[in-house]
């Protein structure tokens, strides 16, 4: 038997076709449907995932469950077999595998559950295997006893950590997040938000520049995948190749976002880094030029410097749920908190970090903000504390690129391994 895809209503944001190639099945696709019940009847499947949001919605029309699918009332597996569709819940081992990879264990726990679906009773459950202290599910809309609303942090403000199981956030609505803020928590450990896509959610960039330790769904989706493969295939995967899988999915999702005064290099990195990784290049200034038909500095000063900020931000609107890029982005976006958290969701930002004095010794032609060599400087000095603030990596631009290239693909190792 092997797997045929993946069913939902909805499913643009989804990886799985690159995790189960990977694992040798490039036949895996996406199988989207608005009527549930016609598809499992007339649809001649042999195995095939499930996501939201029919987790909970197929378990009529299965003819048995498996244990786990059975404790846990959610299903993202379903074998055709002699005795007809068979349920199993392949996101408890997923999780459970996300945990253990992070260290983070829910014995003795007060865990905070996100959401009432498939994947939220899926979290009770392991929470309770795991001997958690207490778990409690906080939701918009109560409708089951022990359920509390959003607003209603102060019963929760003492518990160790927190898993979203919403779809608040992801792709293609990245701007969503559950009405959650890190502020009323005062012993929250860790955060965990299942979506994967994007990398980082608005929701966990708020708890994690709250200092609080932040884990995305994405090696939770190549676990899970592993075991949907194994019980429908009856092989066993390696764990170095489900490791390798997640690791090389990240990598190619990851957005390099590079950020530095004017004439830092940002687009002769960028073209280097695009080749090195296979990524797309995207420069933020060429894309406005090329809408625009105007150079930068025509923009200027035919529209003013508020104008062109407002096309910096339709750019990036453009690009920023993307991933595979590396992206060059105009020397002001540093300054726009917005367009910087929008980077962020799937990208590492990478700092450029030229001397200024350097720059001031260059020929500057069609620069709108930088008229002398003491506006630079002047530009250093407003803007360093940002760059430091966004970065992920710092290097040292008045270095030789290839020394930089080999240092950038060091710290790229680091990140991914973190």
């Amino acid at each position: 038997m092997t797997m045929d895809g993946l069913l939902g209503k909805k499913l643009g944001h989804s990886f799985s076709p690159a995790v189960h190639k990977a694992f040798g099945n490039p036949k895996y696709r996406l199988f989207e449907t608005d009527d549930l019940e016609f598809f499992l009847k007339n649809e001649p499947f042999r195995a095939i995932n499930v996501t939201l949001p029919y987790k909970e919605k197929v378990i009529p029309f299965l003819a048995s469950l498996d244990d786990t699918a059975r404790k846990t009332g959610s299903v993202n597996l379903i074998l055709r077999k002699e005795t007809g569709l068979i349920g199993y819940n392949t996101d408890y081992f997923g999780l459970s595998s996300l945990l253990e990879r992070n260290h983070l264990s829910l014995t003795g726990k007060k865990i905070l559950i996100l959401g009432n679906g498939g994947a939220a009773k899926t979290i009770a459950a392991l929470a309770e295997d795991r001997g958690c202290a207490v778990w409690t599910k906080m939701v918009r809309n109560p409708k089951e006893n022990g359920e509390i609303r959003f607003s209603e942090t102060d019963k929760v403000a003492d518990y160790d950590i927190l898993l979203n199981a919403t779809p608040a956030g992801m792709f293609p609505d990245n701007e969503g997040m559950p009405p959650l803020r890190p502020e009323p928590f005062t012993r929250l450990e860790a955060v965990v938000d299942l979506i994967y896509n994007p990398l980082a959610t608005r929701f966990l960039q708020a708890f994690h520049e709250g200092g609080i330790r932040t884990i995305n769904g994405l090696f939770m989706l190549v676990a899970q995948a592993r075991k949907s493969h194994e019980l429908s295939l009856g092989s066993h995967l390696a764990d170095a190749l489900v490791e390798t899988v997640a690791m090389n999915l990240e990598k190619r999702a990851l957005n390099l976002v590079l950020v530095g005064l004017p004439l830092s290099g940002k687009t002769l990195y960028a073209s280097r880094l695009a080749d090195l990784y296979h990524k797309t290049p995207a420069d933020t200034d060429a894309m406005i030029e090329k809408e625009s038909r105007m150079p930068i500095h025509e923009i200027f000063r035919a529209n003013g410097e508020p104008f062109f900020r407002h096309l910096e931000i339709q750019a990036i609107e453009a690009i920023y749920r993307l991933g595979n890029q590396v992206i060059s982005t105009g020397g002001g976006m540093i300054e726009n908190p917005d367009i910087m958290a929008k980077l962020k969701q799937n990208g590492v930002v990478i700092f450029l970090d030229k001397d200024p004095k350097e720059i001031m010794k260059l020929k500057i032609e069609n620069r709108p903000l930088i008229q002398t060599p003491e506006d630079v400087q002047r530009l250093d000095e407003k803007r360093r504390p940002l760059y430091q603030k966004y970065a992920d990596i710092r290097i040292d631009a008045d270095r030789s690129i290839e020394e930089n290239l080999e240092e950038i693909e060091a710290r790229l190792h680091e990140y991914l391994h973190h």
